[in-house]
């Protein structure tokens, strides 16, 4: 939601003491909006914008829109600042529109399980709240207790379950939005089956902002897990890390509900940056996380271990470790989301979220390894 930056004008203080009238708190502290709203979480993107409005309903946003299209002001929707790519960020002085205060959840179906929530809510605290009724959110990220669901509906976010629970776009089941121009959006639809005509909330999930700002969300809940179960493998080159996969959505079939891999690198980082052991005895080219989640223990154990006793039987992997105690499912997950910083505790990190076909995935890292190697960046000495 920004103009062209010829067209892009500055706030003046009639404008603040306009926005001071829609109801929404203002913010024009420097020393506050440095602290909190014009960096990423990484620091490494910063911004330099002058005020930070913090609507509480759907109409003081609409006003506060209308307001800043009248008088071609930029704005920049924030939630919970937790992107690594500087979306959030104002870099051309922009207003920032947080929606922090909408963080009401408004509807909670335990029949249908669906929930209709305001666009301030963070996800943890969301995902909390309906696994008391035995559902959970399907967009589950490292960032939970920190991102809010306006903000992930906005990004279409994939989250660690993507492979179990797909995208947004087939899980939200309805938005409200306010355009820029401040008109109101209202396609809160609860239907699980709606064939009535054109599929309007699809053009603003994933759009960032930039068609309008989201400020509720009707999502499909997924029911919460009786049982999971977490396997690490440790294994020698990526083909074995493919053959695994393939094995695992044939032999755990409906109840995987994530598989991810990291290199020897990206282990070794987190143990010594973050102090984590790896979850592993012994170090190894390439490793898999693999999670799933069912209803039936005895049934879910089975069939792990009888994947986990082909892959070895196969010589695919070189070493395992099933987890199915909470504590160290958890201390896993989170050796997994400690990647990020460990790299940046490293003095070495740019963050970039790609999707290609699986096969190309390893030629892709091999790729950028050199192109880095080759610009004396990676893998000489003195680099991380």
């Amino acid at each position: 939601m920004t103009t062209p930056a010829s067209q892009n004008n500055a706030v003046t203080q009639q404008d603040i003491d306009y926005f001071a009238t829609t109801g929404a708190e203002v913010i024009h502290s420097q020393e506050q909006l440095e602290a909190k709203y014009n960096k990423d979480y990484f620091g490494k993107y910063h911004g330099g914008s002058q005020i930070a409005l913090f609507p509480k309903t759907t109409e003081q946003v609409s006003k506060i829109l209308a307001y800043c299209n009248k008088r071609l002001i930029s704005v920049v929707t924030q939630g919970g600042n937790s992107g690594t790519a500087g979306g959030a960020i104002a870099q051309r002085n922009e207003v920032i529109l947080s929606l922090r205060d909408m963080n009401k959840i408004r509807d909670l179906d335990a029949i249908s399980g669906v929930v209709v929530a305001e666009s301030g809510c963070v996800l943890a605290e969301l995902d909390a709240h309906v696994r008391e009724q035995g559902y959970i959110v399907p967009v589950d990220l490292g960032a939970k207790k920190k991102c809010m669901i306006g903000g992930n509906v906005s990004t279409n976010a994939g989250g660690l379950r993507y492979l179990r629970y797909g995208t947004l776009h087939g899980n939200v089941l309805g938005l409200e939005v306010v355009l820029a121009d401040g008109r109101i959006v209202d396609a809160l639809f609860s239907l699980k089956k709606d064939a009535s005509g054109y599929d309007v909330k699809q053009l603003f999930i994933g759009a960032e902002g930039t068609l309008g700002v989201v400020t509720a969300v009707s999502i499909a809940l997924a029911p919460k897990p009786r049982s999971s179960q977490i396997a690490v493998l440790g294994l020698g080159d990526f083909s074995k890390i493919q053959r695994a996969f393939v094995m695992a959505r044939q032999g755990l079939g409906e109840i995987i509900s994530a598989f991810e891999f990291w290199e020897r690198r990206c282990n070794e980082l987190v143990v010594q940056y973050e102090n984590n052991p790896s979850p592993l005895d012994q170090s190894h080219e390439f490793y898999v996380m693999i999670e799933t989640r069912g209803s039936f223990e005895r049934h879910d154990v089975e069939k792990m271990d009888a994947y986990l006793a082909e892959l070895h039987a196969g010589g695919l992997v070189e070493e395992s470790r099933v987890f199915r105690d909470i504590d160290a499912m958890e201390r896993t997950w989170l050796f997994r989301s400690q990647m990020a910083e460990a790299h940046a505790k490293s003095g070495c990190m740019h963050v970039y979220d790609f999707s290609l076909p699986s096969r190309y995935q390893h030629e892709l890292l091999l790729a950028v390894k050199k192109h880095l190697a080759d610009a004396g960046i990676y893998g000489v000495p003195g680099a991380p």
